[in-house]
């Protein structure tokens, strides 16, 4: 009797309508993931036999066992939701991308009375402003350090409503606020400054020097010399800001321009992203190993990638260099997101055509050196193999450290590498639970015996090579808690990274006086020595070096969080908050302590029964009963 796979039985009654499905294979996990205006169409048309799959979608359809669909109401929320799909579950055959970063933007609090400014990566609120993206942390903090240096809005977080006063903080004393925490400033002279900040944000600058130059003149007028010289300073600084940036719209627009360039199997998109008629910022996107991926794919991955998550300010225009199959859903989709008109254009001829070729001149020029990087980092790799006399091209590197403060807080790390980078993903951290004092050794064989036990390697796979921080002793260790785990040493490489003695005990001259590092290997007796100035050496330092930081960081922060502790965490209904306001109320733990009930029961949040038990607690716990008759 012929079988039938659930694909097969299903196909006949997926419906017509818009929506999304999900390709699984004979275990379960999603191996692709996409939308449709008719999912009944879409998810046939890949098993029909007259389908012409590439290779990587030929290979894709014969490992489906399985689809499972999502009827959305129109095809606007089917885009949506493709793209939060793909971002949870990273599905095998859609393309990856190496980081999930999200930009970061200033943020305006407009909503209140003394608005603020500070950068942020959150989801964004309809009542403030946002002005970005910025896809260079370090820039948008130097934009910061310049507003803040000569536009004077207040940075402390405290709520204001004219009404309520405060001690003004240093920044009032340094003149870089107007302290309406205090009650300096008027709301319409605060408004003013807030004006100006909005308009330096804009890209208004020559509105912004016009109004500066006229406040200058009138202090100089008023022979306010200190004041206007002050402002002479902020126009300069103003005047140096936007000569930097360059015009690609002279039409104010806000625009997005993208670009996509491709060679030898490497791809990478350019995004030019154009505020107010200026270029803001850029940023790229490399692919790799993506021969069998169309244009259209990468180019949908990214429009995704930046489009459909909540923390992105969608601009009046996209510019692609090409046609893109669901252009028309995604600006509708981004239309209705934005609450006004969001347009996808493919320019022919003009200025932003010209935007185009910019773009793509840059794509060409990242690619390249992505692309000499990747070449660089490949042979380091192979070098690494030919020099260790390694079995497996070391392409995935795990690395473990152990620390501890004389066998307390014991803890190990582990970093993984990939393609010569951190796989920040691949990270772990573990807390010692089974070793008492201090014995490395120990701690070493519970850590491997946790991370590559045979239930955990379906779903994260052994490495190509595993590092361990020491000689010979560590190396053993590690060796013969893999063989009890049924790992043989043929699946799986391992070395161990040790510290040599210093020259000066083997009695060579002062110069050579230096130590050195060397390489342990299973069933080897003798140690392999790299040059001080190897590549190979440098690298596995480096992972070594960041395993190490890994742990200590680790480390401290459990020890924090132990110090931390306090006797209030000992009384039953004192969580965080009334611990806080406790502390805030009464200034330091002593005088806590001393309270009586009276003055417990004014704290904020702290009723009568609460304030009874922390009295108690302090004064008529056993402790403080033995107290008491000790002195007697």
């Amino acid at each position: 009797m012929k079988t039938t796979t659930p694909i097969v039985e299903k196909l006949s009654h997926i419906p017509d309508l818009p929506g999304v499905y999900q390709y699984v294979d004979h275990k379960g996990d999603i191996l692709y993931i996409g939308k449709a205006k008719s999912l009944k169409k879409r998810v046939r048309s890949y098993f029909q036999p007259s389908a012409n799959h590439n290779y990587r979608i030929g290979l894709m359809v014969s490992l489906v066992h399985d689809v499972l669909t999502i009827i959305t109401n129109t095809e606007a929320e089917a885009l949506i939701l493709e793209a939060q799909l793909i971002k949870t579950h990273q599905p095998r055959y859609n393309i990856a991308l190496k980081d999930d970063k999200s930009y970061p933007y200033f943020k305006l609090t407009i909503q209140e009375m003394y608005p603020r400014l500070f950068l942020v990566r959150e989801k964004f609120e309809k009542r403030s402003e946002y002005y970005g993206p910025y896809t260079s942390v370090r820039d948008a903090r130097k934009v910061l350090q310049l507003i803040n240096k000569f536009f004077l809005l207040r940075t402390s977080k405290m709520e204001l409503n004219g009404k309520q006063t405060y001690r003004p903080c240093l920044n009032f004393q340094l003149k870089r606020c107007l302290a309406p925490c205090q009650g300096r400033v008027s709301i319409e002279q605060y408004y003013e400054e807030t004006q100006q900040v909005r308009m330096f944000l804009q890209g208004k600058y020559k509105e912004l020097i016009k109004k500066l130059n006229s406040q200058m003149c009138k202090a100089s007028e008023g022979l306010e010399f200190e004041k206007a010289a002050k402002i002479r300073d902020q126009i300069s600084a103003i005047e140096r800001t936007f000569e930097k940036q360059l015009i690609l719209s002279p039409a104010s627009e806000d625009m997005d321009i993208f670009a996509l360039h491709r060679d030898e199997g490497f791809a990478g998109i350019e995004v030019l992203f154009i505020r107010y008629g200026r270029l803001l910022a850029t940023d790229f996107f490399f692919f790799e190993s993506i021969e069998q991926v169309s244009n259209d794919n990468l180019i949908g991955q990214i429009l995704n990638r930046i489009y459909m998550g909540d923390s992105y300010v969608i601009p009046q225009k996209i510019l692609l260099p090409f046609s893109y199959s669901d252009q028309e859903d995604l600006a509708n989709t981004l239309t209705e997101k934005n609450h006004s008109k969001v347009s996808i254009l493919v320019p022919q001829r003009g200025h932003k055509k010209k935007a185009i070729e910019l773009a793509y001149r840059n794509a060409q020029a990242h690619l390249a050196e992505k692309k000499r990087q990747h070449s660089q980092a490949e042979e380091v790799l192979r070098k690494m193999q030919k020099l260790l006399h390694l079995q497996h091209l070391p392409k995935t590197i795990e690395a473990f450290d152990i620390s501890h403060i004389s066998g307390t807080h014991t803890v190990a790390s582990m970093v993984c590498w990939k393609d010569n980078k951190p796989h920040k993903a691949g990270y772990r951290q573990f807390k010692i639970k089974n070793v008492e004092g201090m014995d490395d050794f120990a701690c070493m064989q519970e850590v491997l015996a946790r991370r590559y036990r045979p239930d955990t390697l379906d779903e994260y796979p052994l490495p190509d090579l595993i590092l361990i921080d020491g000689g010979k002793g560590q190396l053993s260790t590690a060796t013969h808690i893999l063989n009890e785990l049924g790992i043989p040493l043929e699946r799986v490489d391992v070395i161990g990274l040790a510290k040599g003695r210093s020259e000066k005990k083997r009695g060579l001259p002062r110069s050579q006086n230096e130590d050195f590092e060397y390489v342990v290997k299973p069933n080897q007796k003798n140690e392999i020595r790299l040059h001080r100035d190897s590549t190979v050496l440098y690298l596995l330092q480096n992972i070594r070096d960041e395993s190490h930081r890994f742990a200590i960081k680790y480390h401290r922060n459990l020890r924090s969080k132990a110090s931390l502790h306090s006797s209030l965490d000992d009384i039953p209904g004192i969580g965080k908050q009334r611990k806080r306001k406790l502390l805030q109320h009464f200034g330091s733990f002593t005088n806590l302590k001393n309270a009586s009930r009276e003055e417990l029961q004014k704290t904020p949040g702290i009723s009568h029964t609460i304030a009874q038990q922390i009295y108690q607690f302090f004064h008529e716990s056993p402790d403080s009963q033995e107290g008491k008759r000790s002195k007697a």
